[in-house]
């Protein structure tokens, strides 16, 4: 195969898995990274595109993914087109968060498998403030 067939633009490629660095029960002799609760092992991809409700992309939305404890896993900010990918370390359940400038903070709860799961999101604009009342 030649080297070209195999290259991957930068970005895209620090964002995908990297299944050298999953440890196995064989490989280091501990427990593998295997989730009994959806019986998927290695890392996986949480993917799609940040939409206006007028279907419009939205650019530079941050998104951040969350473990049950409270930890961040990863956090990426949306392209021109609006489109993101969040790498999980193992299937399971997480908090998908997302916020951009002019829109209301959005949270959801995801379950991800051992498939790359397609999450599409829509934001909703941020409510004017009202203006303070005189006392």
């Amino acid at each position: 195969m030649e080297a070209s067939a195999r290259w991957l633009p930068g970005w895209l490629d620090r964002r995908l898995p990297q299944p050298a660095l999953v440890a196995t029960a064989q490989s280091t002799g501990e427990p593998s990274t295997e989730d009994a609760s959806h019986g998927t092992t290695g890392s996986t991809v949480v993917h799609g595109f940040v939409r206006t409700e007028e279907g419009m992309p939205v650019a530079d939305a941050v998104l951040t993914l969350v473990a049950p404890p409270g930890s961040r896993l990863d956090r990426v900010v949306t392209l021109a087109d609006g489109s993101y990918i969040l790498s999980a370390p193992i299937g399971g359940s997480y908090l998908l968060a997302a916020t951009a400038r002019a829109y209301e903070p959005w949270s959801r709860h995801i379950t991800v498998g051992h498939d790359p799961l397609v999450h599409d999101l829509t934001l909703s604009p941020q409510e004017a403030a009202s203006p303070s009342h005189p006392a």
